[in-house]
């Protein structure tokens, strides 16, 4: 959970923040992507909402000019400068009180670069670190409220998407080369995906749920009991509601496209590119939504002896407790989600070619273990061991990876 939210928050963040130029397929057809609607005029005075604009004009510059050049053509400071008011228009709905917003745009003023800085370094390095992104987000959340914060990075990233289309459209115009075309094509066809397979109900549940979890559980685990009681977590866990989240097999590709990243030349990006290119990200993608029903179920059934062995680093305790609480439907889900059929072949090819002898020994370690008898040993003492083996059996590659 911790690598997964380390990995999901600051790429999404990052599309509100910094505007990566993210490749797109030139295979689709051009359409013109709808404007984001602002809903309500601001109630914030003139002073606040201009002063608001130029914070957020003076970071989008200095993205700009560490992401793609330092001189910047007056043509392009003129479009930089309409997507800060835009991205202004979005902090500016359903208004929260004038002396919040104005703490909120201090935040983004005082910490945005230090924040850039560390989105574009991690870009480059491969490497995730990103305390200073992570912390702006919470403080920004403190702000507006989470539900709002997820909001604003979903509009943010259709923003993004009109942002890039509009470029890519200028770029055909001026130069009338096809391939501008076919690029301007294929990003009005991602934003469509984005748009109507990932909507904003979903993405701000996800959104909100993932950050949650993670910060009550995964991130300072060893700060929790000075803080909350195991009632207390759990009551704010059972809060969290995934129900909301229905994502089109083609939403759930583009997210975990973008997502699931490692540095160039390592042996996560390897397994990452097999991931991609044989198909098994379409496969996942579609037993996402159930992934997402089975986490609620779990989520829902949790008593505060959970959290009690969460806090003691009790993994085996906390594992088989919460499996023995499965329902038929639980069980169900559990094995339309882990009985995917993935190209074990491939990804046992790249960690033989990687580790040698050591993946060769780990292999041969895995007991076979299918959902039945994992599912009749629930209650004994097998179970746990029977547990990791079959998760293991999923795809061996990845979890002996995990297991380094």
């Amino acid at each position: 959970m911790k690598n997964f939210y380390g990995r999901i928050l600051p790429v999404l963040l990052a599309l509100l923040l910094v505007f990566p130029l993210v490749g797109c397929q030139p295979d689709a057809t051009v359409e013109l992507p709808e404007k984001i609607k602002i809903e309500e005029d601001p109630a914030y005075s003139d002073e606040t909402l201009l002063w608001a604009e130029q914070t957020i004009f003076s970071l989008v510059l200095y993205t700009y000019r560490n992401a793609v050049m330092d001189r910047i053509p007056e043509k392009t400071e003129v479009r930089l400068k309409s997507y800060a008011h835009r991205i202004c228009q979005i902090t500016a709905v359903r208004p929260i009180p004038e002396e919040q917003y104005r703490s909120a745009i201090t935040l983004l003023a005082q910490d945005g670069k230090g924040v850039v800085d560390e989105l574009l370094a991690s870009q480059k390095s491969g490497k995730i670190s990103y305390e200073k992104t992570r912390a702006l987000y919470l403080e920004l959340t403190y702000a507006f409220g989470a539900e709002r914060v997820a909001s604003m990075v979903y509009d943010a990233c259709l923003l993004i998407y009109d942002a890039r289309y509009e470029k890519a459209m200028e770029r055909f115009e001026e130069y009338d080369y096809d391939f501008y075309q076919e690029e301007a094509g294929a990003i009005a066809a991602e934003r469509a995906i984005f748009a109507n397979g990932v909507q904003k109900e979903s993405f701000s549940t996800l959104l909100k749920g993932i950050t949650a979890v993670a910060e009550l559980l995964a991130v300072n685990p060893e700060g929790l009991p000075q803080m909350f009681s195991d009632a207390e977590l759990l009551d704010m866990i059972r809060h969290l509601d995934f129900s909301k989240v229905n994502i089109s097999q083609e939403g759930w590709e583009l997210l975990l496209s973008k997502v699931l990243k490692s540095k160039e030349g390592s042996y996560s990006a390897g397994l990452m590119q097999i991931f991609k290119e044989s198909g098994d990200l379409s496969r996942v993608s579609g037993i996402m939504n159930d992934a997402v029903k089975l986490a609620a179920s779990v989520m829902e059934r949790l008593v505060p002896e959970h959290i009690t062995a969460l806090r003691a680093g009790e993994q085996e305790k906390l594992l088989v407790s919460v499996c023995y609480r499965f329902d038929d439907d639980d069980w169900a889900l559990f094995t339309s989600v882990t009985s995917v059929a993935l190209v074990n072949e491939q990804y046992s090819a790249l960690a033989e070619a990687t580790h040698g002898e050591a993946y060769l020994e780990y292999l041969a370690s895995i007991e076979q273990v299918d959902v039945e008898r994992l599912r009749e040993s629930v209650g004994n003492a097998s179970f746990y061991q029977n547990l990791l083996n079959y998760l293991a059996g999923i795809c061996p590659a990845i979890s002996y990876e995990v297991n380094l």
